[in-house]
């Protein structure tokens, strides 16, 4: 009888604890969509999710970190893509940024954007992301010491970023990403979807002993492959992400998939053979293994 009563109060009090947690979460995004002006029914779902996000990290320690190195963010964008995507990137983590620029091929109000008359698509993300660094190398290469790219799908806790960034040099030849295999490169190449990030001195040697001297491609191909290909032409080698845990820093895949495991995803997708012949991200959503929709998380150590 005594062992009864006491099953029954711990499954009471557990169920009181998870009700209260509820309600704490329900109240933490009712201030928010409070202290923003608008009601749930007139944001974006993922929009949300980021503020909440936002709100909640500027109580964190590392907001309040020193940190002195200059970080440039470019997001490669299209005009279909900026009231759904990129006005949404640049009200959250992208403003944490000492500078961010949209390469996009038209200007817009709603987002700061570099016009590069480019062809769009898929099939020409390469010459985008060359043409996106010659272009930061001829206007910003002395002006910042850090040269991130990610998409305007991804989620970057930049504070997190800094923290990894503040133990290099930015005078030495630095890449940082999630680093995958590939058959044909030596060294393998970063995922274009969990973003990645260049110090000055490796995008001058990229652009200066790769792109200028016309030995890296220029369009067509798996984008980050290519980027991954021309690093490796110009003599940069990519440096290892992990944390002192050997955990991963940079998370190509969704949240759901990290979480739940679904047939095995996160086994799979860690193998060679999988990473090798899918080089194209399987998500649209950005999500990473965090507390919110993100797919890019950068783990502090």
């Amino acid at each position: 009888m005594l062992c009864n009563c006491h099953a029954l109060l711990k499954g009471r009090l557990v169920r009181a604890f998870v009700v209260f947690a509820a309600i704490l979460i329900l109240l933490q995004i009712t201030l928010v969509l409070v202290k923003t002006g608008q009601t749930a029914s007139e944001r974006d779902p993922l929009a949300d999710a980021l503020v909440i996000f936002q709100e909640l990290g500027h109580r964190t320690p590392l907001l309040r970190h020193n940190f002195t190195q200059r970080l440039l963010c470019w997001i490669p964008s299209r005009p279909s893509s900026v009231r759904t995507k990129a006005r949404h990137v640049w009200a959250t983590w992208a403003s944490r940024c000492d500078k961010t620029v949209f390469i996009s091929a038209e200007p817009s109000d709603e987002v700061p954007t570099v016009v590069l008359p480019l062809p769009e698509g898929r099939d020409h993300l390469t010459i985008k992301s060359m043409a996106a660094f010659s272009y930061l190398y001829d206007h910003h290469l002395h002006e910042f010491d850090w040269f991130l790219k990610a998409d305007d799908d991804t989620y970057v806790v930049i504070e997190n970023l800094r923290l990894l960034l503040s133990r290099h040099s930015s005078s030495q030849a630095h890449v940082f990403g999630y680093h995958i295999d590939h058959e044909t490169l030596k060294q393998g190449y970063l995922s274009g979807g969990a973003g990645y990030v260049l110090s000055r001195e490796a995008l001058r040697v990229m652009v200066e002993e790769g792109v200028r001297k016309d030995r890296c491609r220029r369009d067509g191909g798996s984008e980050d492959v290519e980027i991954g290909r021309c690093l490796e032409t110009a003599g940069v080698k990519l440096d290892d992400s992990h944390d002192m845990f050997g955990r991963k820093r940079f998370h190509p895949f969704d949240l759901f998939s990290y979480l739940t495991n679904k047939e095995g995803f996160y086994q799979q997708s860690e193998s060679k053979h999988f990473l090798v012949s899918h080089q194209q991200e399987p998500v649209s959503r950005a999500a990473c293994p965090s507390v919110v929709p993100s797919r890019t998380c950068i783990q502090p150590t």
